[in-house]
């Protein structure tokens, strides 16, 4: 979520409101639909100007603006399903406010009387019509054909929404005022907004039904942004994260990293309530005007408008959707996807009704409210030159990459735009290149920009090398005591195929120096920590690490996770020469060696002792030396990504992991011999309406006889932040196998229980749940004992075994919990359902954790 927060923080961090000082142009009327006997809000509204074409709707709060050059605009008409239609007089040539209450009303429709507080499914025609657009989608989705082909031009930009006269005399633009010359009403909301990020692309799509396959070729891709200072790829990656194509023939439609009920889902007569508003011709085809809306205003639904041939295709020949003000979406203030469909092809075999125009427009921000300030983002995609069903070549459909970007599209000269551009560029698209680039030299506004991503990674630049991160300079165990540390690691500046990096680090109480230090040099054309890596490193180590802790997307220097339940005065000083390579490819494979060197010994109360013919003897260290093999497959996974960071994305896609280390005796002092196997599978499961949730499979194998600390500590946590792949009330050390299995389950249900109790939906809560097994055993030669002289299970201060085998029953835990407070929080009561009779154990807990998402 951090790429989230790259574009949307900026804005969220000079969030206020403030009053709006700009005046209207021509006849413009502005104003807010409500229900006369409520007083709520009426989204999707049609308003427009009497007796022409030229109207608007109004958005999920009621809001609307529109405008006209035209002369002799003096009536305004406003129609919604249920109510009485009003026709409004307003003064032509002026800017109007009018705010408008409707009254309901029972409206005839063809013989059919429809009543907006009596809905029922059975006997409803809209019920029923939508149910034969359902039965008629598959026939009529273009993935029904043979073949298809067809280019697209997409057009992606990111405003500072809602700039008055107070944004340009604010603290941070006041001497910046010559980006505001730019400034342009937007048609979204009728509020200034100043672009800030722009991306154009052109590509040719191909599809094959059998074997079904989709190849998108990029022709050329144009990106408009602050150079050196927001990574491309990372910004490339948020935005297909965020617009994803939108298909509503799907009965899912994936959008902002969830998914939304599709209208057009066999269960949406049990999500929606339908109203035909009424019948129209487009372009000589009858169609019928549905109205649709979620019955309950908090699930993951859309509200809109959607119009459908009445012939015998069914086809959607419009949509028009936004989100209602009370779902269970964070950040996310509107929503707006507009479709249009055309007929293509002269024929019969290639005639259709395909998508000609798509339209996304969303308004990102911490409040709502006219006078707030937000981050408006839009895609408009528009398709063109379609064949359909005419044989393509099997050579098109050769790589397995799903996009292929051709070598020169980054560099299309505008020649080339000007040919293939379907849409022109407005007064402040056509005018940002020359403003960024004038921000970019300005040394104020690089300082302001550098500061916030030191906020937000935690690294400050010095010339070619980045200090951080900050949230590592301090921390504390009881091992160490303090621990302080300093470290960094070159910049692109420095080179964006070389990268050193390091840090040193002294415990006071330990009163031990530490430290790591690496070289690393990328083989790929891209930036030496960007995706997809192509590298060689070389690296050392020495440092104290806790056994079987496993942080996810985290440092274990993190201040915050200093904080640890019961003891943790045993850990192990590990010193480790590495030699690794890994080779990433975008078809989700990748693969790597390594051959590394460690040596080990105890930390604080942990001793290395061994029995020897009943005397107790100490090791001073273990020396190993392993040759490694990592093999992965993640097709079509998705990540954000930054300078420091890669975090993934939930998609359907499985991911699988293995791994291979092979311990050899006498190679650079390696003392023992074995083969460790180690595999690891997970998928995402969504089941809109009711959420998603996350499974995965491990298992593992070590051959040979080794010491405990060769063998797999099991994962525990005992700090008081919930760790998803951990075991949040085990403790460290307390489980190790030489072979084991182990399941884990979560699931969010997105707030479908609680979203429906009245005190609890405006809270926007989510449920979750979170189940985990753990079976394992150890072979006898792996166990400790007199004649085997391997090193004895840890042992608590009173004698009581600290250290356990887990070959009478699994390792059970699981939990529930509520996410989403304050659109950040989450609280899991966690329950321990096994080996409870272990000592200094907790059968509860409660555990917190902090993420930031949609």
């Amino acid at each position: 979520m951090r790429a989230q927060l790259w574009l949307i923080l900026p804005v969220l961090l000079f969030s206020f409101r403030q009053p709006t000082l700009f005046g209207q142009k021509t006849t413009s009327v502005k104003g807010r639909i409500l229900d006369a006997a409520t007083g709520e809000p009426l989204p999707y509204v049609s308003i427009q100007f009497d007796g022409t074409n030229i109207g608007t709707r109004s958005d999920i709060e009621g809001n609307y603006y529109m405008q006209s050059d035209a002369p002799g605009q003096g009536k305004v008409k406003i129609v919604c399903v249920g109510y009485e239609t009003q026709v409004l007089p307003v003064n032509n040539g002026v800017a109007n406010r009018l705010d408008v209450q409707m009254r309901e009303a029972t409206v005839g429709l063809k013989e059919i009387t429809v009543r907006v507080e009596k809905y029922r499914n059975r006997g409803n025609p809209a019920v029923e019509l939508i149910r034969k657009v359902i039965e008629n989608k598959d026939k009529n989705r273009k993935e029904g054909l043979a073949y298809y082909r067809f280019q697209k031009y997409e057009k992606v930009g990111f405003a500072l929404n809602n700039v008055t006269e107070r944004t340009k005399n604010s603290l941070l633009f006041r001497r910046f005022r010559f980006i505001f010359e730019n400034a342009d009403t937007n048609r979204v909301n009728d509020k200034i907004s100043l672009l800030l990020f722009l991306r154009e692309s052109v590509a040719d799509v191909y599809y094959r039904k059998s074997p079904q396959s989709k190849k998108e070729y990029v022709r050329g891709e144009r990106n408009v942004v602050f150079k050196d200072i927001f990574d491309l790829q990372g910004i490339s990656y948020f935005i297909n994260s965020l617009y994803m194509d939108v298909n509503f023939y799907n009965n899912a439609v994936d959008l902002l990293t969830m998914q939304f009920v599709s209208p057009l889902s066999p269960i949406a007569p049990t999500i929606y309530r339908f109203y035909i508003q009424d019948t129209v011709k487009i372009d000589g085809t009858p169609c019928a005007h549905l109205y649709f809306a979620p019955r309950n205003k908090t699930d993951m639904a859309f509200i809109g408008h959607m119009w459908v041939t009445i012939d015998s295709t069914y086809a959607i020949r419009k949509i028009e959707v936004g989100i209602p003000k009370d779902i269970n979406l964070n950040w996310v203030n509107e929503l707006q996807i507009s479709q249009e469909y055309s007929w293509t092809g002269a024929t019969p075999q290639d005639r259709g009704l395909m998508l000609s125009k798509d339209e996304i427009f969303m308004d990102f921000g911490l409040f709502r409210g006219d006078s707030t300030r937000s981050l408006l983002g839009n895609k408009t995609t528009s398709y063109r030159h379609y064949e359909l069903n005419a044989p393509l070549p099997d050579s098109l459909f050769g790589t397995p990459l799903a996009m292929i970007r051709d070598p020169g599209a980054a560099g299309r000269d505008s020649v080339f735009w000007r040919e293939n551009r379907h849409l022109d560029l407005s007064r402040s698209e056509k005018g940002l290149e020359q403003t960024l680039d004038s921000l970019h030299k300005n040394r104020s506004f690089r300082r302001i920009v550098g500061g916030m991503k030191f906020l937000l990674e935690g690294y400050t630049s010095i010339g070619g090398f980045d200090v951080g991160p900050v949230n590592t300079f301090y921390s504390f165990n009881q091992v160490e005591g303090f621990r302080a540390r300093l470290g960094g690691r070159t910049n692109y500046t420095f080179s964006q195929r070389l990268m050193l990096e390091g840090y040193g680090v002294y415990g006071f109480r330990d009163q031990r120096w530490k430290g790591f230090g690496a070289i690393r040099y990328s083989f790929s054309e891209s930036k030496v920590r960007l995706y997809p890596l192509h590298q060689v490193r070389f690296w050392y180590q020495n440092d104290i690490e806790i056994p079987g802790q496993a942080l996810q997307f985290v440092n274990e220097d993190n201040f915050f996770l200093s904080f640890k339940r019961g003891v943790n005065n045993r850990m192990i000083y590990k010193e480790t020469t590495a030699l690794d390579y890994l080779h990433e490819h975008r078809t989700g494979i990748a693969y790597g060696f390594s051959i590394k060197t460690v040596r080990q010994n105890g930390a604080g109360a942990l001793l290395f002792d061994y029995q020897d013919r009943g005397e107790t003897r100490f090791r001073q260290d273990l020396r190993t030396t392993e040759l490694g093999l990592t093999l992965r497959f993640a097709p079509n996974e998705k990540f954000y990504e930054g300078s420091t960071y890669r975090t993934p994305i939930l998609t359907k896609y499985p991911i699988f992991e293995f791994s291979y280390d092979l311990g050899v005796n006498g190679l650079m002092r390696g003392e023992y011999t074995y083969h460790a196997l180690r595999f690891r599978a997970q998928k995402g499961f969504f089941m809109s309406p009711i959420g998603w949730g996350i499974g995965s499979l491990e298992a593992g194998r070590v051959f040979g006889e080794v010491p405990y600390p060769l063998l797999e500590i099991h994962r525990a946590n005992q700090t008081y932040s919930y760790q998803m792949n951990s075991y949040n009330l085990m403790n460290f050390l307390e489980f190790v196998s030489d072979k084991y299995v182990a399941i884990n389950y979560f699931h969010n249900f997105g707030g479908v229980f609680l979203g429906r109790i009245p005190l609890l939906k405006k809270l926007k809560w989510r449920e979750v749940l979170t189940f985990k097994a753990l079976w394992g055993n150890i072979d006898g030669r792996n166990r400790p004992n007199g004649d085997n002289g391997l090193l004895s299970f840890p042992r608590y201060d009173d004698g009581s075994p600290m250290t356990y085998t887990l070959e009478r029953r699994p390792y059970v835990e699981g939990s529930v919990g509520v996410a989403n407070i304050f659109r950040l929080v989450r609280v899991d009561l966690v329950r321990r359902f096994t080996y409870t009779e272990h000592p200094n154990v907790s059968k509860l807990g409660v555990r917190l954790r902090v993420k930031m998402e949609f």
